[in-house]
């Protein structure tokens, strides 16, 4: 056998193994140990060493792979030597499996510098890499550990791209390895010439440092010496990335043949290189063979495997080169539905593949191999035939005419091509070939149902906002191209919050899921309906006629939404607002379309519920300046840019300042003083509120600690919270960390909220208001008499504060006429209701004289406005109540 020849046929067999492995991730040690045993492995030829798989795996999956080997019955199974790396490569199969090979187990091949190096090589290459010289593994019954070279095969997924070589390191599995011993190689090859010649073996050239690996004399260790003179001739063998050179030298025995020794020794140099470089080349082939079995025919090969791989979860079929089907395993009987009968002899294997993917491949392959590939057999064997590995994916032909989507490995067979120069054409059909196809039918319902949930909403079923944007912006093209027209609709429920808090997140559920059936429902059949983020969806309307159309579309919309909702016995009523954009007036990309209809959207809300509105220019501006605004929120938050300013809480009786409300201001070098009514509303769209709300209250509660240090005056501060600081489950430990942390005490502190919070009254704010008053903090209701709510909650909640709103008290002058005498009657109303339920009552927005008596007359608690001072910094307010805590009217 020629060295090529068998050079090429152990790489070719070397490459089958990780095809295997590539085609089926999964391979167990049974299969692995079938498929292994088809190369006769268990009678390796000398100096053949071991052969075995290390897989990959990454520092934080590497103790799941030892469990999982273990699990197979190796329960002492270890990856050795452990450290700290961030990936790993032990062996986890390894052939024979038998007590000289057992302490290759577990043994981390990206451990040592050298086998790492190789390994590297190979995966970035894709090619076989030998190792220089290194120590082999010892053996179980071994002491010492012998010299050799490991031989390296990279392992890539099936499916994922290997055209770069960060592509190739993505990809990469593992490694199909071989280990050399040099020592049992040469002992054997010197035997062969039987005493006539030293043969010695070198890494690279022989007068290069170090370079001697081995030296062998005739089965002796070293060659003896002679007074003839020595002849000796070397040969260059290149395998893996490595050079070696054989050096044959005569021995007295060989000189005594005389003159004609020469010729000889060129015939036994020929000879033993084409020996040692067979048997590295051998490394995953049968032992060597006898001239008659070498020329035993392929089918017999083929059925070998067959019958070891009835048990492998892959079809396998063995085919001669006029494609007439020789073999095939039982699961691809049960995968393509034929009995072997049926097929073996009967069927061509091309007639198991689409005419249209031949064809196609054969017009891959001519541009590939840069040579015409013509279309049906010959598109499946034109790279074995030049002995590479052909992986693609294709779809089988089964019994009946369906089709299957396997990925398919195509491999040369040992034969009589098997000796072609590595991408060169030989004999067709010398040797046969070997189909191997893992099914992709799972993999690819799975790949199917992971790019389900990629671009669908898991709740609702309907598409999300990536696969809106991706058809979208198809649609777009597609309508642009004719001058069409196209709707984008912004849909958001109106208070869904308020139904998730009160009723809870199932009812909520319920809710968005019944809105999503709606809305499908809504819509025409090629309109795209999608749900963009909690309860916010989106309509695409295609091809529409013209503007008056989206605007029927839009309220059909409005009035499928809002019918009633009948949910676990509680009638609801939901209704929607919506944004609308049109292409191509107001947005030429997707992006600029969702833009604009979240500006109308936005408008839409602000205007009331169920409402409907339509892009125009000015609302670009009014969201460019919520855009702007909210950039700035953040700066100043990561700056701390904000103050607080504090206004007088004054009791009415003493005129005497019994404490602060904390009021947030914030100066900025664009726009330049923020009054809280520009911005706050924007830092509660955008998320930013309850961050702010945390410093106004951990600030707040350190200043007016100084305060106290300083004067000793015991104030009260009242700190605004909005609703969504309330929602945080930890908010009452917020409370108490602020105190904590500033040393005021509890009593100094009171919480205020709106009387919209109150209303809702969610599980959650009542949690959050005993949280607070547990703490002994107080809770002042906001703004009361403007929420229209029932009283029966100013009995249920630990409240021990009512504000009255400033719409009232700025009408109390004198009867006029004018309905005044109504506000003065409500004002009274709340002071009496207060008093009664034992609660505090202060009235805010306090300017004028008489507005102070009449609330002093009904007995009001305490007063705040600018008829006492509007919000003063710390350092004023500090510098007003060292000189004397009676408040004069300004």
């Amino acid at each position: 056998m020629a060295v090529r020849q068998r050079l090429d046929t152990g790489e070719r067999l070397l490459r089958g193994a990780s095809g295997l492995l590539a085609a089926n991730p999964d391979t167990t040690r049974d299969q692995w140990r079938a498929y292994m045993l088809a190369t006769q492995v268990d009678d390796l030829p000398p100096g053949i060493h071991s052969v075995g798989y290390a897989r990959l795996a990454q520092a934080a999956a590497l103790d799941a792979l030892v469990e999982s080997v273990r699990a197979e019955g190796l329960p002492a199974f270890d990856v050795f030597p452990r450290g700290e790396r961030e990936v790993y490569a032990p062996g986890i199969y390894v052939e024979p499996f038998a007590g000289r090979t057992l302490g290759a187990l577990g043994f981390d091949h990206l451990s040592d510098p050298v086998r790492r190096a190789t390994a590297e090589a190979a995966r970035d290459s894709m090619q076989a890499r030998m190792t220089p010289r290194v120590a082999l593994l010892r053996e179980v019954h071994r002491s010492v550990a012998a010299q050799g070279a490991v031989l390296y095969l990279p392992v890539y997924r099936n499916g994922m791209p290997v055209n770069s070589v960060e592509e190739r390191r993505q990809a990469l599995l593992g490694y199909v390895y071989a280990a050399y011993r040099l020592g049992d190689l040469m002992a054997d090859a010197a035997a062969i010439h039987g005493g006539r010649l030293s043969l010695a073996l070198y890494q690279g050239r022989p007068s290069a440092a170090n370079a001697l690996l081995l030296a062998r004399a005739g089965g002796e260790a070293a060659p003896r010496t002679h007074s003839h003179p020595l002849r000796q001739l070397d040969r260059e063998l290149a395998f893996g990335g490595q050079t070696w050179t054989v050096r044959a030298t005569t021995l007295p025995a060989f000189e005594e043949g005389g003159p004609g020794a020469p010729v000889p020794l060129v015939i036994a140099a020929g000879t033993l290189g084409t020996a040692l470089l067979g048997w590295l080349a051998w490394h995953l082939a049968a032992r060597r063979r006898s001239a008659e079995r070498a020329r035993q025919s392929a089918d017999l090969v083929a059925q070998r495997h067959a019958r070891l791989l009835d048990h492998a979860p892959i079809c396998v079929i063995a085919f001669d080169g006029h494609g007439t089907i020789t073999s095939i395993n039982r699961p691809g009987e049960q995968m393509l539905w034929y009995q072997a009968h049926e097929l073996v002899g009967r069927i061509p294997y091309s007639a198991l593949h689409e005419p249209g993917e031949l064809a196609a491949r054969a017009r891959a392959l001519s541009a590939e191999l840069g040579q015409p590939v013509a279309p049906g057999f010959e598109a499946l064997i034109a790279k074995p035939r030049l002995g590479l590995v052909d992986e693609h994916t294709w779809h089988y032909i089964r019994k009946g005419g369906s089709t299957l989507p396997v990925q398919l490995t195509l491999l040369p067979l040992s034969g009589g091509d098997a000796g072609k120069r590595h991408g060169q054409p030989g004999q067709d059909g010398a040797g046969g070939y070997l189909a191997i196809a893992h099914d992709l039918t799972e993999r690819r319902r799975a790949d199917a149902y992971i790019d389900h949930l990629a671009h669908h909403d898991t709740l609702t079923g309907l598409p999300n906002r990536d696969y809106l944007s991706g058809r979208a912006d198809a649609l777009l093209q597609a309508v642009g191209a004719h001058n069409g027209r196209v709707a984008l609709l912004l849909i958001d429920l109106d208070q869904f919050k308020r139904i998730n808090d009160s009723l809870g997140h199932h009812v909520g559920d319920d809710v968005l899921r019944t809105m999503a059936d709606r809305l499908r429902a809504a819509v025409r059949r090629a309109d795209l309906a999608a749900r963009m983020d909690g309860d916010e969806f989106a309509v695409v309307l295609s091809d529409i006629a013209d503007d008056s159309e989206a605007e029927l579309a839009a309220a059909k919309i409005v009035a499928r939404l809002s019918e009633e909702l009948r949910l676990g016995g509680v009638r609801l009523r939901v209704v929607p607002s919506i944004g609308m954009a049109l292409f191509p007036s107001d947005g030429n990309t997707v992006a600029d379309l969702l833009q604009a209809a979240d500006a109308a959207l936005h408008a839409a809300k602000q205007g009331g519920r169920g409402q409907v509105r339509r892009f125009s220019p000015d609302m670009k501006e009014a969201s460019l300046a919520r855009f702007t605004i909210e950039g700035l929120l953040r700066r100043a938050l990561a700056e701390q840019e904000f103050t607080l300013r504090y206004q007088p809480l004054v009791d009415t009786a003493s005129q005497r300042i019994v404490g602060v409300e904390a009021l947030l201001s914030w100066y900025t070098a664009e726009r330049g003083a923020m009054q809280p009514g520009q911005f706050i509303p924007i830092a509660e769209q955008c998320g930013l509120i309850v961050p702010i709300s945390e410093w106004v209250l951990a600030t707040a509660c350190r200043e007016i600690q100084t305060l106290r240090m300083r004067t000793g005056l015991d104030l009260e501060v009242a700190v605004n919270i909005s609703p969504p600081h309330l929602q945080q489950e930890d908010f009452p430990a917020l409370v108490d960390r602020c105190l904590r942390e500033s040393g005021l005490p509890a009593r100094n502190l009171a919480i205020e909220v709106t009387e919209g919070i109150l209303i809702e009254g969610t599980p959650q704010t009542i949690d959050a208001f005993r949280g607070i008053r547990a703490l002994g903090v107080g809770l002042s209701i906001d703004d009361f008499g403007t929420g229209y709510s029932g009283l029966s909650y100013l009995t249920r909640l630990p409240i021990n504060k009512l504000k009255i709103d400033r719409s009232f008290v700025a009408n109390l002058a004198e009867g006029d006429g004018n309905g005044n005498g109504e506000d003065r009657a409500v004002v009274a109303a709340i002071i009496a209701l207060g008093h009664q339920l034992r609660l505090q009552v202060v009235a805010e927005g306090v300017e004028t004289a008489d507005q102070f008596r009449f609330l002093r007359e009904q007995g009001c608690d305490a007063v705040q406005g600018f008829l006492f001072g509007a919000g003063v910094p710390l350092a004023e307010l500090i510098e007003r109540c060292e000189r004397g805590v009676a408040v004069q009217a300004v």
